[in-house]
């Protein structure tokens, strides 16, 4: 397999190991999942391929850190059946629809619960809360002042100053925005030492509203009050401050798998246009990147992976169409991965990044 539709890339100590050892599960305690919304939808069968084929049989405990949609494709692996769940958040996600074309933010609200209802069923927030071996973790936020706010005269005048803040200096973050990470098991396995950040239990009677609030973007949708268990505030998009995450947080001993539909990162929700922000690839030391290649992303219809600006150029069956098509097409880099790790050829796809080559080599592969 001389082209293959899916990247590979490791930082320095991940790179190290998987050329020793080949590539196994065993290497692994950390599963990242992103912010991006539809853009999931290009990883949804490299899902599949992990949770059903890579993480089969796990016997050790395996963190998952997630924000946004991250949280929501998390929480699938933590639940009794996860391809069975992941079907159904796939299926109620790319057929949501509303009764007009300007929906409100309650309205996507309620819908975006109504999908998480489904993929729970009636014991799936129990099994998450309660895994012994896939301990979650949701980033929310709480906003400070105005940012708590449901009124958009107050909302977004805060947001657009607190982006402006972010410009300066990301540490300006905490003075807007608090961290609330949702952890099962009795004590977080994940820890920041950036930004403002509170640790809150994860239990059955949250679980909802905490995915739910990890995915709330301001303006678009409703903030998720006082989730239960939780300090009081309105909770929000975990990806303001963890939109790809910086990789500088602590986790447990091994590496860290990062299924991601981009071969870059952005740390922060208003980072995305800030190129000086992209993180670097000393903070990917242990961490080991699956992402669609660029050459497979210009083949997609459009030439370019969902987001959320479908909902506004696309009809309903146009958009429905799309994302099928996607999701189908999608399958090659669930199988380039799952043949690369089955041939034990990893090390002749692995692209490895030190501490200030990020950028040169995504300009080599295209996606700079």
């Amino acid at each position: 397999m001389k082209n293959s539709s899916c990247i590979l890339l490791a930082g320095a100590v991940a790179a190290r190991r998987i050329r020793e050892e080949g590539l196994h599960q065993e290497q692994f305690s950390t599963l990242l999942g992103a912010s991006g919304g539809p853009k999931w939808l290009v990883l949804s069968q490299l899902d599949r391929v992990l949770m059903g084929e890579f993480f089969k049989g796990r016997c050790e405990p395996m963190a998952t850190l997630g924000s946004s949609i991250g949280s929501f494709r998390n929480m699938c692996y933590a639940m009794q059946a996860p391809l069975a769940a992941l079907e159904r958040l796939e299926y109620g996600y790319i057929h949501q629809s509303y009764g007009t074309s300007k929906p409100t933010p309650a309205e996507i609200t309620a819908a975006g619960e109504a999908i998480l209802l489904e993929v729970l069923g009636e014991r799936g927030a129990s099994e998450v809360a309660e895994n012994p071996l896939w301990h979650s973790h949701f980033v929310t936020v709480r906003g400070r002042g105005p940012l708590a706010s449901e009124r958009w005269a107050l909302l977004a005048p805060a947001l657009f100053t607190s982006a402006l803040a972010n410009a300066f200096s990301r540490r300006s973050l905490k003075a807007f925005w608090e961290r609330v990470v949702f952890h099962s098991q009795e004590q977080a396995a994940v820890a920041f030492d950036n930004l403002s950040t509170v640790n809150s239990p994860l239990t059955r009677q949250n679980v909802c509203a905490a995915v739910l609030a990890s995915g709330s973007i301001p303006l678009v949708m409703a903030g998720v009050q006082n989730p239960a268990g939780a300090p009081q505030g309105n909770y929000r998009d975990g990806g303001i401050t963890d939109y790809h995450f910086d990789l500088r947080f602590k986790h447990p001993p091994g590496l860290v798998l990062y299924p991601h539909f981009f071969p870059f990162m952005v740390p922060g929700w208003f980072d995305k246009g800030l190129s000086w922000r992209r993180v670097r690839g000393d903070a990917m030391a242990s961490a080991l990147l699956i992402a669609p290649s660029p050459g497979f992303v210009a083949k997609l219809p459009f030439g370019k992976i969902p987001d959320r600006n479908d909902f506004y150029k696309l009809n309903q069956d146009e958009r429905v169409r799309y994302w099928n098509k996607v999701v189908d097409l999608s399958r090659q880099v669930a199988e380039d991965f799952h043949e690369i790790w089955q041939s034990g050829r990893v090390a002749d796809y692995l692209i490895e990044v030190g501490s200030d080559e990020l950028p040169h080599k995504l300009q080599q592969v295209g996606a700079a």
